[in-house]
């Protein structure tokens, strides 16, 4: 009686090469899409919450000038890029850095390729998302964050001389308008802030 033996022949293990070839490129190509989908989603969440902490720093700013200045920009003794000094929201037009730095004019570690800026406008009472060629009251403010692959994150907002902020209290008090806070896990770090509810807007 002669035995028969079960095997893979020369020929099958030939044409299963091509095979597991397309399935591993197959597989492949899928693992560097959830990467890049990965890192573009991690990207957008870094840009929007260096976006949403400068506007919130301008954002609790006095809708005009304490001192009285005149037009958009900041002032003369306002401390050219030093945001710590300035006092109105439109002191921050024009302001742009790379990388992003913090309000003292700290650098924000982990931003290495990435700006962020600010354009502040007089908006029109009519049409708010048109420009105003004078002050009518309300001014526009847009922060724009640029990653370093160039997509753009933008945050449009709008301030008035007749907000509640403008307001004087009916009591003497110190209030906290703005928070500031990072995030560390490893070597990543988020930063992020707010504009504090605890006083009219």
């Amino acid at each position: 009686m002669r035995q028969t033996r079960h095997a893979i022949t020369l020929t099958e293990v030939v044409l299963s090469i091509p095979l597991i070839g397309l399935v591993m490129v197959g597989a492949m190509t899928s693992t560097g899409a959830v990467l890049r989908t990965w890192n573009d989603a991690r990207d957008n969440q870094q840009a929007l919450s260096l976006a949403q902490q400068l506007m919130a720093e301008v954002l609790q700013q006095p809708y005009a000038d304490p001192e009285g200045g005149s037009g958009i920009g900041s002032d003369t003794g306002e401390g050219g890029g030093t945001r710590s000094k300035w006092d109105d929201v439109d002191d921050y037009h024009g302001w742009s850095r790379t990388p992003p730095q913090a309000k003292d004019n700290v650098v924000l570690t982990g931003y290495t390729g990435w700006t962020r800026a600010v354009s502040v406008r007089y908006a029109s009472l009519a049409n708010p998302a048109q420009n105003s060629g004078s002050d009518e009251g309300l001014k526009r403010i847009v922060v724009t964050v640029t990653d370093p692959a160039g997509a753009a994150t933008t945050l449009t907002a709008y301030r008035s001389r007749g907000g509640a902020m403008e307001q004087p209290p009916a009591v003497d008090a110190t209030v906290e308008g703005y928070l500031s806070h990072e995030l560390q896990l490893g070597t990543e770090r988020l930063y992020n802030g707010a504009a504090l509810p605890n006083a009219a807007e």
